[in-house]
């Protein structure tokens, strides 16, 4: 109904449902998905999962696809690159996708300044950096990169404190999930699957934003089913002294060193997960959240459970704010 709204607000709907039509017809053959409201693998992981995993679906089938975003109110930076990611799938595999753009200002700003429009129609090799705008940076490479971590850190450190400073549990946290991703992300060996990282500032709250993904066969599957793993001859050990309740609890207790402890007969805090999580429990990082297959670890609120919706690969969220432990340059 248009009664009672204003000539300028009347045409501003009437010219969105002139396009939506427009897109309808252009797009009729296409598969049309559409994300949640909230598209935040953080504040939606059910909801969020659930669509990605209907995009994937599609593209296994090879099915061409658009992707319905009008409707969305908020859109997370890590669901962005979440997407971003898979569009890429599709692109590579040679697979028609489109989309439109949230209705909303603050969700289609969002997406905007993400640079995300920018990557879908250039890409350089295996490597790919973007910088979006309002301190927004997205990267992706294959192999671990020592160098990017120290240059986003000098970035963002930058942007909280006013000038760079060394945050050892960014850098270590950044290095563990890149080691991670080339070593076990596959089943099939090292450098096979690209890890994509992200970062914002909001500058409201004075903290950095880290998002960290990638598109193996994620943590559990890897532990489970890699027979060259380094747990693989210890599972039945684990099970029968640990006796996880589920996927969540396992993951938990793999943060915790508890597997590690198991497996080996000694904590091993130095490097993986453990590493990560003693990052944030040492206060050198904030908010660390964890999604791999379908356990999810928000271990500020201490909160391990299994989801309905599974994730093809792991994503890891973390904050950094001035609260959190630094070092000055040197």
């Amino acid at each position: 109904m248009l009664q009672g709204l204003s000539k300028e607000e009347i045409r501003r709907r009437l010219s969105i449902e002139k396009q939506a039509k427009q897109i309808e017809r252009a797009y009729h053959n296409y598969k049309h998905i559409e994300a949640p409201k909230c598209l935040s693998m953080i504040e939606n992981p059910e909801g969020t999962l659930e669509f990605i995993s209907t995009l994937e679906h599609s593209l296994q089938k090879r099915e061409k696809v658009f992707v319905v975003l009008k409707n969305v109110d908020k859109i997370a930076s890590g669901a962005i690159i979440v997407l971003l990611s898979i569009m890429i799938k599709f692109k590579n595999q040679m697979v028609d996708f489109n989309g439109d753009h949230p209705k909303k200002y603050s969700a289609r700003m969002s997406l905007l300044n993400s640079g995300f429009f920018e990557h879908l129609y250039e890409t350089r090799g295996d490597q790919i950096t973007i910088r979006g705008h309002k301190g927004i940076f997205t990267h992706a490479n294959k192999t671990v990169d020592s160098d990017l971590s120290d240059r986003l850190i000098s970035t963002v450190s930058k942007m909280i404190w006013g000038e760079p400073k060394r945050c050892t549990g960014v850098q270590r946290t950044y290095l563990e999930l890149m080691q991670n991703t080339n070593n076990h992300a596959s089943l099939n060996g090292p450098n096979e699957h690209h890890w994509y990282t992200t970062v914002s500032y909001n500058k409201e709250k004075n903290k950095a934003c880290f998002s960290f993904i990638d598109y193996g066969v994620g943590i559990i599957e890897s532990i489970n089913k890699n027979e060259k793993g380094k747990f693989w001859k210890y599972l039945s050990r684990i099970f029968n002294i640990l006796k996880p309740q589920n996927n969540g609890d396992f993951l938990r207790l793999l943060l915790d060193g508890s597997i590690h402890k198991t497996a080996t007969g000694n904590y091993y805090r130095g490097k993986g997960l453990p590493g990560v999580y003693k990052a944030f429990s040492d206060n050198q990082i904030s908010n660390l959240v964890i999604i791999t297959n379908d356990a999810l670890a928000d271990c500020k609120n201490n909160i391990y459970k299994t989801l309905k919706n599974q994730f093809v690969g792991t994503y890891i969220y973390w904050e950094l704010n001035e609260n959190n432990k630094h070092l000055n340059n040197v």
